[in-house]
């Protein structure tokens, strides 16, 4: 988008939409090419695809079922008290956004006992969701900057981004077992090719040996990284349809864009402390906040992120 240009919210919201579909199949051709890779290694292209396949199976259902017990327990928060006037605060904002947005359930409201202000969303899907919010944003945001907030997380729950991201990172985690297999199967393999009768002095033979062993000790750090890039790309595009998704339900661009404004003034430098009191780096693409400036960052530019904000309509 050119600076200055006017994007209407909805159109905002179709185009990060496409680009995360293209991310996820991305990530689905690179398990086939790994399973391929395993079943080549193994003589048997049919059982290399059954292996991935079961891989993906096990990993990604057992992933999704306890992100949301893990995320609890990880960031350490406790369910909003109504009898607490700032909290019950968060709570209507909370059930107003929700019923705006249709959703069926209104989603749990958490808090969490820390001074960083952020906020996240968390749960399978809209009938399993949970809003939670810190301390530190309660205290921070007045009320329309603390709606553009929560109306970003119900994006999050509308959109199931929550579990695209999980999606994400269980392919994520297929793709280095994959990885971590192909690494061992391949170090056999070449081992077993340097010791099945052939000379010690076939030289050809030995670089053969030599060349497998590195491309198979290289398998598993090229698979991070390229997982690891589509995953944080994934988790970026996510964040500025929620926020444009929040600009439809508020009705209104001010809020979030001064929210984000103040979190990214006012707000402590991330840290490994900082993080850690945050429930760790696992849950980082869950924060609508976290500075992290790299290839890796889980989130775009605050900047930019401000800048699509006030020229959205």
């Amino acid at each position: 988008m050119r600076a200055g240009e006017i994007r209407i919210a909805s159109e905002e919201v179709r185009a990060n939409y496409i680009k995360t579909v293209v991310l996820l199949v991305l990530m689905a051709a690179c398990i086939v090419g790994l399973s391929w890779l395993l079943g080549d290694l193994l003589g048997d292209l049919e059982l290399g695809l059954t292996i991935g396949g079961i891989v993906c199976v096990v990993v990604i259902p057992l992933e999704l079922l306890f992100a949301k017990f893990a995320v609890i327990h990880l960031t350490g928060c406790k369910r909003a008290n109504p009898n607490n006037l700032q909290q019950r605060r968060i709570i209507q904002l909370v059930e107003g956004l929700a019923l705006s947005a249709g959703l069926p359930k209104v989603p749990d409201v958490y808090i969490m006992n820390t001074d960083i202000p952020n906020a996240f969303a968390a749960g399978w899907g809209p009938d399993s969701a949970m809003v939670a919010v810190t301390q530190g944003l309660a205290d921070m945001m007045d009320d329309q900057e603390l709606e553009g907030v929560i109306a970003h997380e119900i994006a999050h729950i509308v959109h199931r981004d929550v579990m695209v991201c999980q999606i994400a990172a269980s392919m994520q985690t297929a793709m280095l077992v994959l990885a971590e297999v192909i690494q061992w199967v391949g170090y056999f393999v070449a081992i077993f090719a340097s010791t099945r009768g052939r000379s010690d002095r076939d030289d050809d033979n030995g670089k053969e040996v030599i060349a497998g062993l590195l491309v198979y000790l290289l398998i598993k750090p090229v698979t991070w990284f390229i997982s690891t890039i589509l995953t944080m790309s994934i988790s970026r595009k996510r964040e500025y349809a929620a926020d444009a998704f929040a600009v439809r339900l508020c009705s209104y661009n001010e809020g979030l864009a001064r929210a984000l404004e103040k979190l990214s003034g006012d707000a402590p430098r991330y840290n490994g402390e900082i993080a850690d009191a945050l429930g760790g780096n696992a849950v980082a693409p869950m924060y609508i906040y976290y500075p992290l400036d790299s290839l890796f960052s889980t989130h775009p530019s605050t900047k930019e992120r401000i800048r699509r904000l006030r020229n959205m309509v």
